[in-house]
């Protein structure tokens, strides 16, 4: 087949890079953002913390000149005090044995699987922008070790090519633990087999030709569509069965994280006010050091090329948090202005309230009101909720003139259950009946529905359990 040269027209959105970096930090939850800034701060010279007003106290007193002979109070004595400490705990044995094992000490501190992973691909022989890729992947990964998004949605997301993209996935799948990176079960485990050298036996293509009748654990007809005995299926099942769903388990702690609150509400004499909860972020600038080489004329040209970039992604940075901090604070605002009544009563007097109402009261596209609340939560008189949970869908009465939030319905679904008898658990149908007496007007099937986002079991899988 012989080459050819083509010229084709293709029309498609790139996002410059100053607004890709926007959208991203808009979307992290302070812990995250927290994360993301230390990294920026180890990758860019240019970008420095903020010292704090004691450090930078005009009054502060310069050191007398003795100073650099006299180790500063808590300073040199703190520090042989711990090594004392330490060599009290330890076995006897020689100083050589004792560093190795206090540096085994610190290499076993748990990392978290966003850590390793990236630790891991800095490794990797690849271009810089499939590591890029890679990065971008890595911070859209859940807890278990999977792709929150679809690939598609991702290159959309960031304006990134789709096929290079792909191979940052397939570089990151193949990183440890096996099955990291899959956007199903299903690939997850499939991912694992490859890992083990296992991909042309028996669970592998039940795995990727009849994973259907794996979960429905249909042996009989696993046999009969792979040509194998019903006992080789079932065992292939059970060696299935032993994988693991969840890769990124391993790096979780059995204690519950705590949860750190994005915004504070505070009740001040008449009205309700709200603040950022940014005492976790570091303060960064971009260093004086820097952008004077970038003015000194002795500067290489290559150097002052190296600085430019660096300190306008700096200033990027600086923009996109403050553009950040200014939208949420926006939105929590309006928030807290709309549901008062929230606030004061609970969730049974959540208003009906929409992102689009919210982005055309603080003029805001509904797009960014989605992305910011995205994961963050708020601390409030009635606990930390995130953001979410003060919108609320309208349900429109039987006589086309009350409105009721969809969250004062599931309130209502929540306390019938919770009273209902044991020995006869409410069935959908009566759970709508009750709501008709007292004057909560929805069908069935809407009962469904939000019973089952409660996460509540209908009524005879509830009596089964009793």
């Amino acid at each position: 087949m012989a080459l050819q040269a083509k010229q084709t027209h293709q029309q498609k959105l790139v996002m410059a890079p100053n607004v890709t970096l926007a959208l991203e930090v808009l979307r992290m939850p302070t812990m995250e953002l927290r994360s993301f800034l230390e990294h920026q701060l180890s990758e860019n010279p240019c970008l420095e913390m903020e010292e704090s007003e004691e450090t930078e106290s005009p009054d502060a007193p310069e050191p007398s000149n003795g100073a650099e002979d006299t180790p500063p109070a808590g300073g040199e004595e703190e520090w042989l005090s711990h090594w004392r400490i330490v060599g009290e705990r330890e076995a006897p044995g020689n100083d050589d044995d004792a560093e190795d094992r206090s540096l085994e000490q610190r290499l076993a501190v748990p990392q978290t699987l966003y850590a390793s992973l990236a630790m891991q691909l800095g490794c990797q022989a690849a271009s810089e922008e499939l590591r890029r890729l890679g990065e971008l992947i890595l911070r859209h990964l859940s807890e278990h070790g999977y792709l929150d998004m679809t690939l598609e949605e991702l290159a959309a997301e960031a304006a990134v090519d789709l096929r290079r993209l792909g191979e940052a996935l397939a570089l990151i799948q193949r990183l440890d633990p096996p099955g990291v990176g899959a956007r199903d079960l299903r690939e997850c485990l499939m991912l694992q087999l490859s890992s083990a050298g296992a991909a042309q036996g028996l669970p592998y293509r039940i795995l990727k030709d009849h994973f259907p009748l794996f979960i429905q654990r249909r042996f009989e007809a696993l046999a009969k569509a792979t040509g194998s005995s019903v006992e080789e299926a079932a065992r292939a099942c059970e060696e299935l069965k032993r994988l693991n769903p969840k890769p990124g388990r391993a790096f979780a702690t059995d204690l519950p994280s705590a949860v750190i609150p994005d915004l504070l509400v505070h009740h001040r004499e008449r009205h309700y006010d709200v603040e950022l909860n940014d005492d976790e972020l570091p303060r960064v600038k971009v260093s004086r050091d820097y952008q004077r080489m970038l003015k000194d004329p002795r500067t290489p040209e290559d150097a002052k090329e190296f600085i430019a970039t660096k300190v306008r992604r700096a200033h990027w940075l600086i923009k996109a948090i403050d553009e950040r901090n200014a939208t949420l604070l926006a939105i929590a605002r309006c928030l807290i202005s709309l549901q008062r009544e929230f606030l004061e009563q609970g969730p049974k007097a959540l208003k009906p309230l929409t992102q689009a109402a919210v982005a055309s009261l603080i003029g805001r596209h509904p797009s960014t009101v989605s992305r910011a609340i995205c994961g963050k939560t708020i601390d409030t008189p009635c606990g930390i909720v995130r953001l979410e949970q003060l919108f609320a869908s309208a349900v429109l009465q039987a006589d086309a003139q009350q409105t009721l939030s969809d969250s004062r319905i599931k309130d209502e679904i929540q306390r019938l259950i919770a009273q209902e008898d044991p020995r006869g658990a409410l069935s959908d149908a009566a759970l709508a009946k009750r709501l008709a007496d007292r004057h909560i007007a929805v069908a069935r099937r809407t009962v469904a529905k939000y019973r089952t986002s409660l996460r509540i079991l209908p009524a005879h899988l509830r009596r089964r359990r009793l």
